[in-house]
């Protein structure tokens, strides 16, 4: 470098002197800080960061300009605390360099630990105009990168950061659900940036969201919802009440209730108690609540059927269908013809009755039904004629003695059990035939007129199809 005059920055680049333009970067003319920093861009050398940094203080705004473009042509963290300082310049055009630089390099940087100071800085100082690039980061390759970002979002408090968290925790939580490798850190920063964020100024983002595709988006977006007191929420739960998601719909059911909100008696109302699965209070909103009963029936539980049709029957429902529906219905009225004249649809309603209700009498009903409709089952009845013959003198007029003379006589005639052979028979406490004796006093068990069903080793265990009562040869 000359004694004397400015340094030749052209000639000190020809020859890449790295120290003679970093020399030149303290001349106290502009024009020269300004080229040898427009010198030194290209060339990276890391030992020209430190006094590039130092010009972002610099009077001049020309001088930072050049400064914040040079630190711009470098990645790595060594630049990020100058360009995110260089953000806050008076300059606007120092600013919008600084802002290239942060949001089309820094946040894509190669190196991790760049793009985690760069988003962790742009919260320190809230960034308002780093909300968009942002969001983009909370889909970051790294984990730590995005965790930064996320509460980077939070600390500058922008609700259009709302929905893309809500989507994000979302999908981390279905993820966790299903495959067990979500990352816990980054579904911990999300709930709790959601915390900060979702208050009065997010519904209209948790509105957005509620038209999310996925059923999750939705229903943690209705959950949010409800933890914001304001009445345009109501308003908002009240549309999800018919969302095709079942879960949806009971989420918004419960936030409606915890925001103190009353179901009116009609179809909202209906819609309310369907979503939480009272169905007697769904009934009492009145023939609107028909529909949503009826939808529900097929995929209820056995016992939740019960209630589902005792609230049909007390709107006045009958079925108009002969389908599944209906022969549940039927079966459930034990009104066994209409059932059988439902026809197929009422098959696998009957096999369910005939394998599993505790009542042994509408198990024969059923049978006596599938039987009719061509499907005769050989369990849990040996030979359901018998039985229900057995039931019917039971059933019938007459004394007990008189009930226990046909039977004994029907027995003798079928061939189960020998009076010429010295055999007798023993009763069940209910009248019903159960046990034969042999001359020898050895018991054995009817089983051509008693029900079963497997026990818990598989083996065969028998029951009174009149009283419900197990059976065994030595009761």
């Amino acid at each position: 470098m000359p004694l004397f005059g400015p340094p030749n920055i052209a000639q000190l680049e020809a020859k890449r002197d790295i120290q003679g333009l970093i020399k030149a970067l303290s001349y106290k003319d502009p024009s020269v800080k300004i080229a040898a920093a427009d010198a030194l861009g290209p060339v990276g050398d890391p030992m020209a960061v430190e006094p590039l940094a130092e010009l972002i203080r610099d009077q001049d705004a020309g001088v930072r300009r050049a400064a914040v473009r040079a630190l711009s042509a470098r990645g790595g963290v060594r630049v990020v605390e100058p360009l995110i300082a260089a953000l806050q310049d008076s300059d606007p055009g120092v600013r919008d360099i600084a802002a290239q630089a942060i949001y089309r390099r820094l946040m894509t940087d190669p190196d991790q630990d760049a793009r985690r100071e760069t988003v962790t800085a742009l919260g320190r100082i809230k960034a308002a105009d780093a909300v968009e690039p942002l969001i983009k980061s909370i889909a970051d390759p790294d984990e730590t990168v995005r965790v930064a970002a996320v509460r980077s979002l939070a600390s500058i408090g922008d609700v259009a950061a709302v929905t893309p968290l809500v989507v994000m925790l979302a999908r981390e939580q279905y993820r966790a659900k299903t495959t067990g490798r979500s990352s816990l850190a980054v579904e911990r920063a999300a709930g709790q940036a959601l915390d900060v964020l979702c208050n009065e100024n997010a519904i209209d983002a948790l509105q957005a969201a509620l038209g999310h595709d996925d059923s999750e988006v939705r229903e943690l977006a209705v959950k949010r919802l409800a933890r914001i007191e304001s009445p345009l929420v109501a308003r908002m739960l009240e549309s999800r009440l018919n969302d095709e998601s079942p879960i949806i719909r009971r989420s918004a059911a419960r936030g409606l209730a915890e925001v103190g909100w009353k179901p009116p008696a009609d179809e909202t109302g209906a819609h309310y108690w369907a979503a939480l699965r009272d169905w007697r209070r769904c009934a009492e909103c009145g023939p609107s609540a028909v529909p949503l009963l009826v939808a529900a029936f097929p995929r209820a539980q056995a016992l939740e059927r019960l209630d589902i049709l005792a609230a049909l029957v007390s709107l006045g429902w009958e079925p108009t269908e002969q389908d599944a529906t209906a022969a549940t219905y039927w079966a459930t009225q034990s009104n066994w013809d209409k059932c059988v004249a439902v026809g197929a649809p009422a098959v696998p309603v009957l096999d369910g009755i005939v394998g599993s209700d505790p009542r042994w009498r509408e198990r024969v009903e059923a049978a006596a039904a599938l039987k009719a409709l061509g499907e005769e089952r050989t369990a849990p009845f040996a030979r359901l004629e018998l039985v229900q013959h057995a039931l019917g003198v039971l059933d019938g007029e007459g004394t007990d003695e008189e009930k226990r003379a046909l039977l004994t006589t029907f027995l003798a005639e079928e061939h189960q059990y020998e009076p010429s052979a010295k055999q007798k028979l023993d009763w069940c406490q209910c009248g019903y035939p159960s046990t034969r004796i042999r001359k020898d006093g050895r018991r054995e068990l009817i089983t051509d007129v008693l029900g079963f069903e497997p026990d818990a080793s598989g083996a065969p265990a028998y029951f009174c199809p009149n009283c419900n009562a197990s059976r065994s040869a030595t009761a």
